[in-house]
C-alpha cells in the first residue's frame, strides 16, 4: 500500500505543476490586459502616383460595385485616405465628404499626352476627409451605353493596351501613356488612329465597352480578325496590324471598307459587339441632309391650321382698319 500510494501521489504532484500560467512569448498577464499590446494597429501603406498624389491603395473587391445590365454605372466607396482618378465628367454623384480635385494630372504635358489618346486634359481626383470607420461613394457613368470592365494591372504584367478613350476611373498609381502603331497602314486604316492607350503601373483600370463584351485567349502564333472598331484592349505580347480584304466584291459590298484588323498571340483579347463608332454612323445616316427632322409639329398658341389662320388675318385686318 505504501509503494502504491507513493506512485499515485507522483502524477498528482506533476498535474499540480502543469496548472501553472502558460507562457506567452514573454508576455505577462498585466501586458494581456492592454488592448494595445496585443494587436498594434500598424498604418495602412501608402503609395505615391507619378505625379505627386499620395493616397492608400483601394480594395476594389469591396470597395466597388457595378451595376445595370446595357447600360452600367460603377461605384467606388472610398476610406479616409484613399484616392479614386477617374475621367472628369464621369461623375454621377458623390456623398458628404467627398472632395474631388481636377488638375492636369503631371502639367500640360501630361494632359496633352492623355488628350491624345482619347481622355480629356484634366482628371479629377476623388479623396474622402471623413471620420475613421466611414466610408464616401463615388458614382461614375459612362458617356454612352456601355459595359463596364474592371482589370487588375498587375495580372498582366504591368500594362494593358486599350482603344482610346475607354478609361473610366483606376487607381492613383496607374498612368496613362501613349501607344504608337507599328505601322503607317495600321493607324491609317485599323480604325483606332495612330496612338491606343496603354495603361501602366500598379493597381485596377475600369474601362468601358459598347454592347456585349467578349475575351479571348490567343495562343503563340494564333490569328484573329477583327471588324475594326471592335477592339477594347489587348495584353502585351499580342501583335497588332491589319490586312486588305480579298475579293473585289467582299471590299464592295461586304460592309466593312478596304482592311481588317488582325491580332496575333500570344495573349488576351477583349472585343466589343457595339462600337460606338459604329452606332454614331448609324445615327448619322438616319438624320436628314438638310439638318432637319423633316415633321411638322404644331406648337400651341402659334397657329398652324387654315382656319385660324384666316380668322388671325381678319383680326389683323379689323385692328389696322
Amino acid at each position: 500500500p505504501k509503494i502504491l500510494a507513493s506512485s499515485l501521489r507522483r502524477p498528482l504532484a506533476g498535474l499540480r505543476s502543469s496548472k501553472k500560467s502558460p507562457s506567452f512569448s514573454g508576455v505577462t498577464r498585466a501586458n494581456m490586459m492592454k488592448p494595445s499590446s496585443l494587436s498594434s494597429s500598424s498604418p495602412a501603406v501608402q503609395t505615391t502616383s507619378s505625379d505627386g498624389v499620395v493616397g492608400t491603395p483601394i480594395n476594389f473587391d469591396i470597395n466597388s460595385k457595378i451595376e445595370g445590365n446595357e447600360s452600367q454605372i460603377v461605384t467606388v466607396a472610398l476610406e479616409p485616405g484613399q484616392v479614386l482618378r477617374a475621367e472628369s465628367g464621369a461623375m454621377m454623384y458623390m456623398t458628404d465628404g467627398v472632395e474631388m480635385n481636377t488638375t492636369t494630372g503631371g502639367g500640360m504635358s501630361a494632359g496633352f499626352q492623355r488628350m491624345l489618346t482619347g481622355q480629356n486634359v484634366f482628371i479629377s481626383d476623388y479623396s474622402y476627409n471623413g471620420p475613421d470607420n466611414t466610408k464616401g461613394m463615388v458614382c461614375l457613368g459612362t458617356s454612352f451605353p456601355a459595359k463596364i470592365l474592371r482589370l487588375n494591372v498587375d495580372e498582366y504584367g504591368g500594362k494593358i493596351v486599350c482603344q482610346k478613350g475607354a478609361l473610366l476611373c483606376a487607381s492613383h498609381t496607374v498612368d496613362i501613356q501613349m501607344e504608337f502603331t507599328k505601322k503607317f497602314s495600321t493607324g491609317f486604316f485599323g480604325g483606332e488612329g495612330f496612338v491606343l492607350q496603354a495603361l501602366t503601373g500598379e493597381g485596377d483600370v475600369f474601362v468601358t465597352a459598347g454592347g456585349t463584351l467578349i475575351k479571348r485567349e490567343l495562343e503563340d502564333g494564333e490569328e484573329l480578325r477583327i471588324s475594326s472598331g471592335c477592339l477594347v484592349g489587348f495584353t502585351e505580347g499580342v501583335d497588332y496590324d491589319v490586312e486588305m480584304i480579298k475579293g473585289y466584291k467582299n471590299v464592295l459590298f461586304g460592309g466593312e471598307g478596304l482592311f481588317i484588323t488582325t491580332l496575333k498571340g500570344p495573349g488576351l483579347v477583349w472585343l466589343q459587339g457595339q462600337p460606338p463608332q459604329r452606332m454614331i454612323s448609324e445615327i448619322a445616316r438616319r438624320v436628314p441632309s438638310g439638318g432637319g427632322l423633316g415633321l411638322a409639329v404644331p406648337i400651341g398658341g402659334m397657329g398652324g391650321g387654315g382656319e385660324s389662320g384666316e380668322g388671325g388675318g381678319d383680326g389683323s385686318s379689323e385692328t389696322q382698319n
